[in-house]
């Protein structure tokens, strides 16, 4: 056995379950068992199969544990064949755990959910069910596990992970990036820029500045947005705070003296970035250079801090004069930089004295140095794909451009053009499709709150539905996208024409294992404008009567959520389950002595309010905080340092809220990040959290 089947064991085994006492190896019970624990050292198609008895008195439950989902779904009709109808009941579905128990607990740690099945044989069928499942496990001892999987091309791979991370699918884009790293294929450069992507994205800025392939990555040209996110961690980590602490001289000395050489990353590209610290990173860097093309294009960026700003357009303001007879310090390049050391190239006191100068100061002495310095010819011109409608008129033709990452940043919003991209969205042709869907990345990763892009959203809607994309990273994409629709206050017809258009699919995409999913889209449409209320009240029916009629397969969090829910359009279907075990009651009571504080962070109020009243309900002990700032703030900080679980709903980190909390939370603090962007997935990690801060 090796360690991690030793722990498993001495939990699974471990109290209320006493049918192993003390895990003794010379217990007699060892004869029963031993053929089944052998299962745990070699994972093959045989299941791990482990009996429970918690009172003398009853009979021994028998938990059939299987590898994963999928080997669930082999070990079901295997099942069905030894013991069903003969010997116990058995109706083929895999039990709900729960958390609150140390043994299936154990079982959760050591497989996950859904894929557990639960055999209840009486005192009298007991023996002969254990002879069967003997038979069972004997017939499969040595026979290996399938992997019908097949390998996914990376492309596929790096594609979904881009997407999950713009859902904000935390999960799935870790569990993404692990597959990546196993598949190969990929330099590890590459593997260090998503690395650094999804650090960025959770806000995790010491991390990512402590990230071991930093010092390298640096000189390697990497991607616009790991530049931007790298840049971005290091403004609020370091450079902001000494520019407000100890002023401009000291903010700049520290990026001349940055090992590594951060501020290489920083160049005129970057000038239409809405991250405020990248932007004041960079104009320093052109103050610091005396590179007067780089200042011209963040003369006009409102993010750059307002003292740095007015330094920066008196350097710019030089690029307009014709004559002068020397320049304002020596001109540093991004080309000979690197290969000089900064105290080579820059007289250090010069500087100091210089960046003190008043700006009518710097512009007269900048005046007389012109001759010297970069024309305005140096200045980058702007990418040659230049907006939303000149990417979709070219998918699908000869003159195709994919979109790269952090290109589409420096477009107009889609939400200027919103009518006209929506209808060339419509009009292109189904060929195009996989590399429109590709772009939805971008789409999400420049949605504006404030401007949603709703008909555009709802004609990308409508290529999902007809290409009849329904994996899971696609309907954390159709959630998103349903946000957006739903942010633009649309209209009645338009409302209606959405809801049909999902509803007519829905088959394809509502399950008991998509629950998650499907609670996200419908409280999405339940915490959206009433539109047309009794066309919503249809289609959340469409969506929750399956799910309401498997409810004994939902954890006890989602059939609260899907309470509410049901509430809320006035929908009458009952959630409630008859508990089984003999221990519920004390379970019950267990859950509502727990009093957590929690804080709740997202964009999206609605969903703050709803995750919120589905807390109370379940443990009404706990006290929950909700915020939805984008900056740090007095009272973010003291929710941060007074909670025990932390859950943020990322989105794109382009704000410095999420690194703030993280900055501000006690070093006791669990932070958790949902798998979604909805009310059910934050949910699912809210009762995650609380299981592990309960024990």
């Amino acid at each position: 056995m090796t360690r991690t089947s030793d722990e498993f064991i001495s939990k699974f085994f471990g109290p209320p379950n006493s049918i192993w006492p003390n895990t003794d190896p010379n217990d007699q019970i060892v004869n029963t068992i031993g053929l089944f624990l052998a299962a745990l050292s070699r994972r093959g198609e045989c299941p791990l199969i482990l009996p429970r008895r918690d009172l003398a008195a009853l009979p021994a439950i028998l938990y059939v544990v299987c590898w994963d989902s999928a080997h669930a779904g082999r070990v079901r009709p295997l099942l069905e064949a030894a013991v069903a109808h003969s010997w116990c009941s058995f109706d083929g579905r895999v039990t709900p755990l729960a958390l609150s128990d140390p043994v299936e607990r154990a079982i959760l740690d050591l497989v996950g959910p859904a894929t557990t099945f639960k055999l209840r044989p009486t005192q009298e069928s007991a023996g002969p069910t254990f002879r069967a499942l003997q038979r069972l496990v004997s017939s499969l001892a040595e026979t290996s596990l399938r992997t019908p999987t097949a390998a996914r091309p990376v492309g596929r791979m790096l594609r979904e992970f881009d997407l999950a991370l713009a859902s904000g699918a935390v999960q799935t884009s870790l569990t993404l990036l692990k597959e990546i790293e196993g598949f190969g294929g990929i330099s590890h450069e590459n593997v260090a820029f998503l690395q650094i992507r999804r650090l960025a994205q959770l806000g995790h800025d010491q991390d990512l500045l402590t990230h071991g392939s930093l010092p390298t990555l640096v000189y390697t040209d990497p991607p616009r947005l790991v530049r931007e996110a790298v840049l971005g961690a290091w403004a609020r980590a370091r450079v902001i705070p000494v520019l407000g602490a100890d002023g401009l001289d000291a903010a700049i000395a520290l990026i001349r003296d940055s090992d590594p050489d951060i501020a290489m990353l920083a160049d005129s590209t970057l000038f239409g970035t809405k991250d405020a610290g990248v932007a004041t990173v960079c104009a320093l860097v052109a103050l610091l250079r005396q590179d007067i093309a780089m200042a011209v294009a963040f003369k006009e960026n409102s993010g750059v801090a307002p003292d740095v700003l007015a330094l920066a357009r008196a350097l710019a303001a030089a690029s307009s004069v014709v004559d002068a007879p020397q320049i304002f310090l020596p001109v540093v390049s991004n080309e000979t930089r690197p290969a000089a050391p900064a105290n080579e190239v820059i007289d250090q006191a010069t500087a100091e004295d210089s960046v003190d100068e008043s700006e009518d100061d710097l512009v007269g002495t900048l005046q007389e140095s012109v001759d010297q310095a970069p024309h305005m010819d140096q200045v980058p011109q702007p990418v040659a794909q230049d907006s939303w409608l000149a990417w979709v008129e070219h998918l699908g033709t000869s003159g195709q451009v994919n979109i790269d990452a952090g290109t589409a940043d420096q477009w107009a919003p889609a939400s200027s053009i919103d009518d006209q991209l929506a209808a060339a969205v419509d009009g292109l042709s189904e060929l195009a499709v996989d590399d429109l869907l590709a772009g939805v990345t971008w789409f999400l990763e420049t949605d504006d709150p404030e401007n949603p892009a709703s008909a555009t959203a709802m004609a990308l809607i409508r290529r999902y539905l007809l290409s009849e994309r329904f994996a899971p990273s696609d309907l954390g994409a159709l959630c998103s996208l349903i946000q957006i629709f739903l942010r633009g206050g649309p209209g009645r017809d338009t409302y209606r024409e959405l809801l049909d258009d999902l509803r007519s699919y829905a088959p394809q995409w509502v399950a008991v294992t998509t629950a998650t999913r499907v609670l996200d889209i419908a409280d999405a449409f339940v915490c959206g404008p009433a539109v047309d209320a009794a066309g919503r009240s249809g289609f959340v029916t469409t969506l929750l009567a399956p799910l309401n009629a498997q409810k004994r397969r939902l954890p006890v969090s989602l059939r609260n959520l899907a309470g509410l829910i049901c509430h809320d359009v006035e929908l009458d279907l009952d959630w409630t389950v008859q508990e089984v075990e003999p221990d519920a009651d004390a379970a019950a009571e267990h859950v509502s002595s727990l009093d957590p504080q929690i804080l709740l962070y997202s964009l999206d109020i609605g969903t703050l309010a709803r995750v919120q009243s589905a807390i109370k309900t379940q443990w009404p002990g706990a006290r929950v905080a909700l915020s939805a700032v984008k900056v740090g703030n007095q009272s973010l900080k003291g929710q941060s340092r007074g909670a025990d679980i932390i859950v943020i709903a990322t989105r794109r980190a382009a704000h410095a809220a999420t690194g703030f909390i993280s900055d501000n939370a006690r070093a006791d603090a669990r932070i958790v990040y949902p798998d979604g962007s909805g009310s059910g997935s934050m949910l699912r990690v809210v009762e995650s959290a609380i299981a592990e801060w309960a024990t």
